[in-house]
């Protein structure tokens, strides 16, 4: 292992620390105070800041009229003592673009906007909330993500940028500051000079472009990815919001963020980041064919390779595709992954966690409070495609069917290649009377159906836990999707729901028996394999539970099923691991 990769490890699972002036690019502010702050931001920006409440912060950017980005930043709100100043923290490269832009829109509101060139120190890593705690106090260590706290102690903000836990910090003298570097050094993480190239590293890994190299060539928001953090879609309108939810509604992106996971070479690690072609030139495969653009680079922990941003075309983007194209030194090999490579756990675990409460809440009846949590859910991870699925389904279920048509409608930006989607659409525009509307969906749905299977629905995850509130609810499935299945047999969303009631209810030889009847009218449904295979695991037939799995993740990756494919390797570990079921 090399130097730098050594350092990358280090930094990832002990922590990294930049003081102030460390960085070669560092964390400044650009500030908006004023009485009609909220309003101006909330019109220049992309995400809700109306919805901030004191002390509380976001991911946000700032886009063009045509949708294009300008910059991208973590705003927050000030407390009670400053309720009207909105502090928006920015790599010093990206400051006075976004200072330029927001003050060419600044006519007659009452409120001022300037730049403070103060930076921030960095402190990210798996247990540094430990470290803020013992070195500011616990009122520190408690903030949740995009808090801003401020004290005679100085300024602390929560803010994730490497997927662990992170803060952002400009504390009052030079003590605070050596009791951090000293805790990061005990615990053997990163500081220093070194700790620049390895928080550059850890960024790319959690999804972080670096504007200015990402940004060569002009970029849309949506073709970054970021839409995912920085984007509210159920604000009013901003600048750029036409051409981004145009975008979101009917356009697939002729290129769009990727990163390749790139083979190491005969010369080791150092030699491969070498040979990368530089920032801004093209991807061109081994048979001279262009199909994107090179932007940053680094050295990832989590794969262990290099890794290097990439825009690439969309018949050369779907994950797990294996790329062989020219290197600065010969052909290269890589495979093409969707960013962020590496999330932190406690952000996916409270994601899951919300789910299962809303599971619970809605087999009990409290649709209301199991839309609450379902909305937080996808507020934390946009992604999330059970979210979306449940929230369109309570909505169909009371009658609300243009609010059920909106949540299907996000859910196809976010898995646009699933049938199911547009089976439900055209499900709900027949409630509503658009016969037409829904013909062309259903047509949708079958095109589909043969390409790509739906994303797992992970009920099944807590079976356990929660089986005995949840049996009620899969009865009333079960007896729902055998209606359905009287009337059409093969209908593969009926199959799925069938199997996976059986599920719930611990049915499990009836359960293999319709999940693996789904598989033969759909081959191609990822959710599918995972169901079958834990089915399996239950009846203790393991060996085939991981046959199912491994053609599952043939299946997810040829198709980039990320959800399904990630969960059905997790699980062909531990099977294989324990040589046995995993209950």
């Amino acid at each position: 292992m090399s130097m730098v990769m050594e350092r990358m490890v280090s930094a990832r699972t002990k922590g990294v620390f930049l003081e102030p002036h460390q960085a070669l690019d560092s964390w400044v502010r650009v500030v908006v105070h004023g009485p009609d702050a909220a309003s101006f931001l909330q019109s220049q920006t992309t995400n809700d800041v109306v919805a901030l409440g004191l002390e509380q912060g976001h991911v946000g950017a700032r886009t063009t009229r045509t949708g294009h980005l300008v910059a991208l930043f973590s705003c927050h709100r000030c407390g009670a003592e400053n309720p009207d100043r909105y502090e928006l923290i920015v790599p010093k490269s990206q400051q006075q673009n976004l200072y330029d832009a927001l003050e060419s829109m600044h006519f007659s509101d009452d409120l001022t906007i300037s730049m403070e060139d103060t930076p921030f120190a960095v402190l990210q890593g798996p247990d540094v909330e430990q470290a803020i705690g013992e070195v500011m106090g616990e009122r520190f260590s408690s903030m949740q993500e995009g808090d801003r706290l401020s004290g005679e102690e100085g300024l602390v903000v929560r803010r994730s940028l490497t997927g662990d836990p992170g803060f952002l910090l400009q504390l009052h003298g030079a003590e605070p500051y050596a009791l951090l570097t000293q805790w990061v050094r005990q615990a053997g993480g990163v500081l220093g000079a070194a700790s620049d190239e390895a928080l550059h590293g850890l960024m790319l890994d959690a999804g972080w472009p670096v504007l200015g190299v990402e940004t060569i060539k002009k970029r849309l928001l949506p073709e970054m990815g970021l839409e995912r953090v920085a984007v509210s879609y159920t604000k009013g309108c901003y600048l750029g919001q036409e051409v981004i939810a145009r975008v979101r509604t009917y356009g697939t992106l002729p290129n769009a963020l990727r990163v390749l996971v790139v083979k190491e070479g005969r010369k080791g690690i150092d030699a491969t980041l070498a040979a990368l072609p530089k920032a801004g030139e093209p991807v061109i495969l081994a048979d001279g064919t262009k199909v994107g653009m090179f932007g940053s680079r680094a050295m990832s922990p989590t794969t262990g390779t290099v890794i290097a941003f990439v825009f690439l075309k969309k018949d050369h983007r779907s994950p797990g595709t294996e790329l062989t194209f020219w290197g600065d030194r010969g052909p290269m090999q890589a495979q093409v992954r969707v960013a962020p490579l590496y999330t932190a756990l406690d952000e996916t675990g409270r994601v899951m966690q919300l789910y299962d409460q809303a599971v619970r809440v809605f087999a009990a009846g409290d649709e209301e409070q199991a839309i609450v949590l379902l909305e937080e859910a996808l507020r934390l991870d946009p992604g999330f495609v059970d979210g979306y699925e449940v929230l369109g389904v309570i909505y169909g279920r009371q009658g609300k069917f243009h609010e059920a048509i909106d949540f299907f409608r996000r859910l196809e930006e976010v898995a646009p290649r699933e049938p199911m989607v547009n089976t439900n659409l055209s499900l709900y525009y027949m409630k509503l009377g658009d016969k037409e509307t829904a013909e062309n969906q259903s047509a949708l749905a079958a095109q589909k159906s043969m390409r790509r299977g739906r994303s797992d629905v992970k009920a099944e995850q807590v079976v356990q836990a929660q089986q005995q509130a949840r049996v009620a609810d899969a009865n009333r499935k079960k007896g729902m999707f055998a209606q359905v299945l009287d009337f059409d047999p093969d209908d593969p969303i009926a199959l799925f729901g069938m199997g996976s009631a059986l599920s719930v209810l611990g049915e499990w030889p009836e359960a293999v028996a319709i999940l693996e009847r789904a598989n033969l009218v759909d081959a191609r449904n990822s959710a599918v394999y995972v169901a079958w295979g834990k089915a399996l695991e239950a009846l203790e037939r393991e060996s085939e539970a991981r046959e199912v799995y491994r053609r599952g993740v043939d299946v997810a990756s040829k198709r980039g099923d990320l959800m399904p494919l990630k969960e059905m390797e997790h699980r062909l570990l531990l099977l294989t691991a324990t040589g046995g079921s995993l209950g």
